[in-house]
């Protein structure tokens, strides 16, 4: 047998295959790590939009919640004006008895004070009665307040957990149709949501947002008005004149519901030896809708047999002789109030920490059983958060609300900066 010339070329041979395996080896190692970084990466993009798409339906969730609470509010608006007109309506009717009594007469407001106030007397004897209609639209109002929207927001976040979780496995069974659905298994790791909103009964939050509607409204606005005669009408008296004052208000109180007054009436200068001057209240007009019984004076219903002035005297309230508002014109509508049924605020839902404008994070993890049999992980985090836009004057106040829709989206590193 023929021996090899030099020794070193099998040394050579050997060491090239076992470089050669070597290199096939690493080879190997590299593709197989590569298909790793290929399919995490491919899931950490996919759990990404999964993640976001949940933050996204948790900010229109709270956007949807903005809405309602200001729907709230204009059909809490609406019930207001509607009592208003309630006792505008009854006031008109009362005041229409009274023409027709001619107590007081029409042509002695003429007289005293000006044909406009004559004239606006008079024609309220054409005046009907729409207090069934109105009524039944106040409650619709509160059907729509109760039934309709309170139980559309309890809906809304009740079923949010469901939502998101539909979501995220929607996206990722349409983002990895070649993964099997027995290979991907997710879930949350943090999830802040169960604690971010309270159910609250009677939010703080309803009486600032309606004093602030109230005040945009004059129809809501105190209505007082006076007129005077000219001076010396009474000998005795000859710097006192008659009154005319019309007093109403619409109001509500702490606890949501409304309440609604008006009054007129005629007080005329009187004087006798016994007390001197004073003034006699004739009542015009007169309605109240509260939701209950509001207790008061008690006026008789006429005073033919007895002086006006010896029954203030036996009340013990000088302010029945000094005309400074419509007593028995008040006393009268509480007699013949019509309360209508009134709920008082509406449970809602408010956020449990408003010094913070970032909302609700969560953290989903993802664990994945790769083609080559690997297990490959990831995870991603994502928020919504609250930010008004430059410029906005809509809020009070520049802190994340429940009555203003500017609720968005965004995802999160691992350290919960937002990115």
């Amino acid at each position: 047998m023929r021996q090899p010339e030099h020794p070193q070329e099998g040394a050579v041979l050997a060491w090239g295959l076992i470089a050669l395996a070597l290199l096939s080896v690493a080879w190997g190692g590299y593709f197989h790590v590569n298909q790793i970084a290929e399919q995490q990466g491919r899931l950490s993009l996919v759990l990404d939009a999964a993640a976001y798409g949940a933050a996204t339906e948790q900010a229109r969730t709270l956007n949807l919640l903005a809405y309602i609470n200001r729907a709230q509010l204009g059909h809490q608006l609406a019930l207001g004006h509607l009592l208003t007109l309630a006792t505008w309506d009854r006031a008109a009717q009362t005041q229409s008895g009274q023409v027709r009594r001619a107590n007081p007469p029409a042509h002695l407001i003429a007289m005293m004070f000006g044909s406009a106030h004559g004239l606006a007397y008079t024609q309220a004897r054409s005046a009907g009665d729409n207090q069934q209609a109105l009524e039944q639209a106040f409650q619709a109002h509160q059907h729509l307040i109760y039934e309709v929207l309170a139980q559309a927001q309890q809906q809304l976040v009740q079923g949010l957990p469901q939502r998101r979780q539909a979501i995220i496995q929607a996206t990722l069974e349409g983002s990895l149709p070649d993964w099997p659905a027995q290979a991907l298994s997710w879930q949350f790791e943090q999830d802040e949501w169960p604690q971010f909103l309270l159910l609250q009964a009677g939010q703080s939050q309803w009486r600032r947002g309606l004093e602030h509607l109230v005040s945009l409204y004059g129809f809501l606005a105190p209505r007082d008005y006076e007129a005077r005669s000219y001076p010396g009408v009474d000998r005795r008296c000859p710097l006192w004149r008659h009154h005319l004052r019309r007093s109403g208000r619409t109001e509500f109180d702490r606890s949501g519901r409304w309440h609604s007054n008006d009054t007129q009436s005629m007080h005329m200068v009187r004087s006798n030896r016994w007390i001197g001057c004073y003034f006699r209240e004739y009542a015009m007009a007169w309605a109240l809708q509260t939701p209950f019984p509001v207790p008061g004076i008690s006026a008789p219903d006429d005073f033919s047999g007895q002086s006006f002035w010896k029954w203030a005297l036996e009340q013990g309230n000088g302010s029945l002789l000094s005309a400074q508002g419509n007593t028995v014109a008040q006393s009268w509508a509480q007699r013949d109030a019509r309360p209508w049924s009134q709920r008082p605020w509406v449970d809602g839902y408010a956020l449990a920490d408003h010094s913070q404008s970032a909302g609700p994070d969560f953290v989903l993890n993802l664990q994945g059983q790769g083609h080559l049999g690997q297990t490959v992980h990831t995870r991603a985090a994502a928020q919504s958060f609250f930010s008004l836009p430059p410029g906005n004057t809509d809020s009070v106040d520049d802190g994340p609300s429940l009555f203003v829709p500017f609720w968005q989206a965004r995802l999160m590193d691992s350290g919960g900066r937002g990115s």
